[in-house]
């Protein structure tokens, strides 16, 4: 089973790099050349394209454990550590 894909960006990122802390990249294609800008022709700069291979993150819990099929209960309450905590004083 194959479980990488392809994202296609502009952002210059090199193999080993995490996207959005969840997928690692594997391998990396240069599809457009990044140019600076020329201020006497007055052209912007353009910003590189790139394809890159990726393949998921997996938590050593979830590999230790195998998958998970729990269902999220759902909600909006926050672990109390993760809340800062606020005195206001009213006088």
């Amino acid at each position: 089973m194959n479980l990488s894909k392809t994202i296609r960006s502009r952002s210059n990122k090199n193999v080993g790099d995490t996207i959005e802390e969840k997928w690692e990249i594997i391998a990396k294609i240069v599809l457009a050349e990044p140019q600076p800008a020329d201020r006497i022709k007055n052209i912007p700069p353009r910003l590189g394209i790139y394809d890159y291979e990726v393949k998921p993150i997996l938590s050593r819990a979830a590999m230790a454990t195998g998958p998970k099929h729990e269902r999220s209960v759902g909600g909006t309450r926050r672990e109390a550590s993760s809340v800062p905590l606020t005195v206001r004083r009213i006088s």
